[in-house]
Formats: C-alpha cells, structure tokens, sequence
C-alpha cells in the first residue's frame, strides 16, 4: 500500500513539475518573441529612415503638408533623439517640448520634457509618438492629456514613402509599415 501511494505522489509530483516548467518556458518565448518583433520594428524603421535620408527626404514635408508648426516629440530615447536632431535644421516647423510616459529620467539638454499624467503639456499642433513599442497604450494615455493632433513617426515615414514614391524596386521595405500582415500594429 505504502509504495503504491508513494509512486502515485512521485507521478503527481512530476507533472506538477513538468507543468510549472512548461508554463516557464512558454513565458520566457513569448517574451523573447515579442522583444524580436520590436527590435526587428526598430530596424525596419530605420532603415526607411535611412533611405528616405538617401532620397533627400525631410520631415519638414509632411508637416507643411498637414499645417503643422509646432510639435511635441513623445519618447526621447533613440528615435525620439534621432528625430529631434532631424527637425533641428528645418525653418517651418520647431519641436516645443519632449513627453515622457513611462521612461520617467528621461532628460534632453535643449528640450523640456514632461510626464505624461503629471505636468500639464503646452500647446503644440500636433505631437509624434516616436516610440516603437505600445503605440497603442501611449495614444489612449495621450489622448487624455492632449486635444491637438496625435501622429506617429512610422505614420510620417509611411507618408514620404508615398510622397516620394519609393517603391520595394527602389530599396523600401514590401508592405512596410504593415509588415506585410495586414493588421494595425501595437509594436
């Protein structure tokens, strides 16, 4: 009697552990998976970034297209970054002011940035979400804080893609910014 409920509590014992390493593992690839997918966003951003640099492309384009002259930059980290120094040079359009949502020691030397949720934000005619992680979340969170418009710099890039027509023959990225899936990312 004893060794059989001792082989029953050693089966048990073994699929509870099997099952616990299984749902570990199971979180550490989907974590994996989802920070491969950013960082392959990332790239794939930048490089239309670049190309559209090859091209002679700007930034200034698209916001005197959209009646734009003052803007806000959401998510001063590399792209954020990237991008102000882009607008430096540019004579119809100025970047007001950085916002942060949740990369809380985020600080520029020429540029104020401010807590989303925390500090009220100045008027600006629009502010770009330079993040490529969350879109999704840091609009909803924007949109509380801010009435004027809210744009995203894959949105702006998409659009000189189009303007300039750079075509995939051309360099561009096949179905970028959709990654060919279709869907509306959150990444």
């Amino acid at each position: 009697m004893r060794r059989g409920t001792a082989i029953l509590a050693a089966a048990l014992g073994a699929a509870a552990g099997g099952a616990l390493v299984k749902k570990v593992w199971l979180e550490k690839y989907r974590t994996q998976k989802e920070e491969l997918a950013v960082a392959n966003w990332e790239r794939d951003l930048l490089y239309t970034w670049l190309l559209l640099e090859q091209k002679d492309a700007n930034f200034g384009e698209y916001f005197a297209a959209h009646g734009f002259h003052t803007i806000g930059i959401m998510g001063m980290n590399q792209e954020g970054r990237r991008f102000y120094e882009a607008l430096n040079g540019q004579e119809d359009v100025t970047a007001a002011y950085a916002v942060e949502l949740d990369n809380f020691s985020a600080v520029h030397e020429r540029l104020t940035v401010y807590r989303l949720g925390d500090d009220p934000l100045p008027e600006a005619d629009c502010v770009v979400i330079c993040d490529v992680a969350g879109i999704l979340e840091k609009q909803e969170a924007l949109r509380k804080e801010f009435k004027g418009e809210i744009v995203t710099l894959t949105a702006v890039l998409a659009w000189l893609l189009e303007k300039h027509q750079i075509k995939p023959w051309d360099g561009a990225i096949k179905d970028w910014p959709a990654g060919g899936s279709g869907k509306k990312r959150n990444t």
